[in-house]
């Protein structure tokens, strides 16, 4: 299926569902990739998946659309023959979630972890119905000690409102999910509790919060250093900013783009090329004219529709 038509399913049903529904669309899981001393990532097949092996057993964060599971297992086990004992989403998407079952069906006692809010929204039928967390928290829990610790922390809205940031203490590193994706801007899921205006607060939070962090896995693409997810913070607070000053100005989100593009330092989130593996959401400057688009909308206290391939004319 052409990437348009994938689009205009998402549009029409929502991130949950289209995604899921499109599944067989999307690239495949790519060869497990070596991030640090005992963390990958397995690309493709919907979001990354962070591989972590401890001491006692695997660690997945996100498990990707369904139908992968024995696909990730396939790229564990050229690792470590531990069994998977943990899986944590990084919030309630089905290409995130998918292929939980096929972990907890294997063995019952997997436990699935996962921010409250993300809990309730992936028990709606439209995100697929995956393997449901038994473990929750609220704004922070950590798991395991010394080198196999993982740090859990939710610090407001972004991509969703149950968005998990996973640090990994020992590795220095941090799966952010959604909130950032190809290092461009987010795919805002007003839906599900995604917010353009609250974004960049939650991540000055993260920011004042997290240190020691020199690797930042993306929900769906590349490892970042922590001075690429800086920038990312501040491409976040400039979309604020110009969305601020385009509605006081009574201006569309066209016109707000258009002073957004005349910072150099913006330049990242400007261009027109499609990135390696991109499953939805068109460019980096498509990205950035949704997120315009949904600010303004924010701002004016209008209905934001689902928005991920280009917003609808001025």
């Amino acid at each position: 299926m052409k990437r348009a038509a994938i689009l205009s399913a998402i549009i029409a049903v929502g991130i949950g569902s289209a995604l899921v529904a499109q599944g067989a669309a999307l690239p495949p899981p790519e060869p497990i990739q070596k991030v640090g001393d005992n963390l990958y990532k397995i690309f493709g097949g919907g979001g990354n998946t962070t591989v972590f092996v401890r001491q006692d057993g695997v660690v997945l964060v996100d498990t990707k659309l369904g139908n992968n599971g024995a696909t990730i297992l396939a790229e564990v086990r050229k690792i470590t023959d531990k069994p998977v004992v943990l899986i944590i989403n990084t919030h309630s998407h089905g290409d995130h979630t998918g292929s939980n079952g096929f972990f907890t069906s294997a063995d019952p006692t997997v436990d699935v972890v996962m921010q409250e809010n993300a809990a309730k929204q992936a028990a709606k039928p439209a995100f697929g119905a995956p393997a449901l967390a038994n473990i929750t928290y609220s704004d922070r829990m950590s798991i395991g000690k010394g080198a196999d610790r993982i740090d859990l922390y939710s610090f407001g809205a972004a991509h969703t409102n149950g968005d998990s940031f996973v640090v990994f203490p020992a590795e220095k590193a941090l799966a952010i999910g959604d909130v950032m994706a190809w290092d461009m801007g987010a795919v805002i899921d007003t839906g599900a509790g995604g917010s353009a205006l609250a974004m960049p607060d939650t991540l000055d939070k993260a920011v004042a919060t997290l240190s020691g962090i020199d690797k930042v896995i993306e929900g769906h693409g590349k490892v970042d250093d922590w001075a690429t997810f800086l920038r990312y913070v501040g491409y976040t607070h400039k979309i604020r900013d110009v969305a601020k000053a385009a509605v006081a100005a009574n201006k569309n989100y066209v016109q707000a783009y258009e002073e957004f593009a005349k910072d150099p330092a913006m330049a990242p989130y400007t261009g027109e090329q499609v990135m390696k593996g991109l499953e939805y959401g068109g460019t980096p400057k498509s990205r950035t004219l949704n997120n315009l688009f949904i600010a303004m909308k924010e701002l004016r206290g209008e209905p934001v529709p689902l928005t991920m391939g280009a917003p609808p004319p001025p």
